[in-house]
């Protein structure tokens, strides 16, 4: 039987915890992402003495925006392709708070004592599943239980891991090229509504369009004191319309792909599986205040000035193989797209027929 390994918190581990809680926007948020980070790193430093690798780059923790909207302390395990959750509890803890929004989508969940000086931690328990916030140290199982979860055999995964993108991680044919990407944004501008009348601002006509757009009783003007960027953003989000909040999102992309508050867009060629055919699947996902994620599926022709080939079908899959989506292509389109709301650990399927030959992608939320 393994027994519980102390691991010693170095200075470097309370810099980064404290760089972290410092972006928080209030006190509780920025104690609770400390003691977070400190309990994903005391695991990793484990793990490693373990012989198992970790990658912090690729858990949702080490990202600032998710850090603002969830609780959430998990570490990446590349060979099983999943997350370990990381829960620090004080010494005195008689039982292990964790958040409803971590129930799922988890390899197991680590308990890390952490001692109040922060100068060292240890692992005191895992399980494997959890139903419940509170989780009474009864139910701990050892070290050797978590060393059994993480050596067994890897499931398989969809083939897209959409929550990576959101740390820019993307599937290596994920990755649009220089070119392809500035297509995108071309194809971005013409699907925009028509351009303002001639001497006023085009961008903030556009944006006051947004505001006035909202679905609410109240017409709603763009603050005087913001610029047209930072009226986009503080529309995506404040709206309650999520069409809008796409379009804004979308408008931000256009001017700052790098803003963090835009939505993560990436693109696949389909020539080679659609006979020849030059069209592009770009896949968009924006995270929502309450955790769910905004999709947007859209094809459109990779040739300037070319419409989509009419019949082209865009469909969409749900985890056990029914349809819930399903779009076509008519004379003179010059895209086809659907957008809906997913949960974190959704499955989905994506599915681009044109006569005899089709595509399929395979993705989770």
């Amino acid at each position: 039987m393994i027994e519980p390994i102390k691991i010693l918190i170095t200075a470097s581990d309370r810099q980064q915890a404290y760089h972290f809680a410092q972006q928080q926007p209030t006190q509780a948020r920025s104690q609770q992402v400390y003691r977070n980070t400190l309990a994903v790193l005391v695991t990793q430093r484990c793990l490693q003495l373990l012989g198992i690798d970790t990658d912090l780059a690729a858990s949702h923790c080490w990202n600032p925006l998710e850090q603002q909207l969830e609780n959430i302390a998990d570490l990446y395990i590349p060979s099983l392709q999943g997350f370990l959750e990381c829960r620090a509890l004080h010494e005195s803890d008689r039982k292990c708070h964790i958040p409803p929004e971590v129930w799922t989508e988890r390899l197991g969940y680590v308990m890390i004592e952490l001692d109040e000086p922060y100068q060292e931690g240890q692992i005191v328990g895992f399980v494997e599943s959890v139903s419940v916030s509170e989780l009474p140290r009864s139910y701990f199982q050892s070290l050797d239980v978590l060393l059994e979860c993480l050596t067994s055999e890897p499931q398989p995964e969809p083939t897209v891991q959409l929550s990576h993108w959101l740390k820019r991680t993307f599937e290596s044919d994920w990755q649009p090229p220089k070119d392809l990407l500035n297509m995108m944004k071309e194809s971005f501008v013409r699907f925009c509504d028509p351009q303002p009348q001639r001497g006023d601002d085009p961008l903030r006509q556009q944006v006051e369009q947004l505001y006035r757009r909202q679905s609410s009783n109240l017409v709603q003007n763009v603050p005087l004191h913001l610029n047209p960027q930072e009226a986009l953003v503080n529309l995506i989000q404040t709206t309650r319309d999520d069409e809008i909040r796409w379009q804004s999102a979308e408008l931000l992309w256009e001017l700052n792909p790098q803003h963090p508050v835009c939505p993560v867009i990436s693109a696949k060629d389909l020539g080679i599986y659609l006979i020849g055919h030059p069209v592009v699947l770009i896949v968009g996902i924006l995270p929502k205040s309450d955790g769910r994620m905004l999709i947007l599926l859209r094809v459109y022709p990779l040739e300037k000035m070319s419409p989509l080939p009419p019949g082209l079908r865009l469909i969409g899959l749900d985890e056990t193989g029914n349809l819930f989506f399903e779009v076509e292509s008519r004379q003179q389109d010059d895209y086809i797209q659907f957008k809906f709301t997913a949960d974190r650990g959704d499955r989905f399927s994506v599915r681009v027929v044109l006569h005899d030959a089709s595509f399929t992608e395979d993705f989770m939320v």
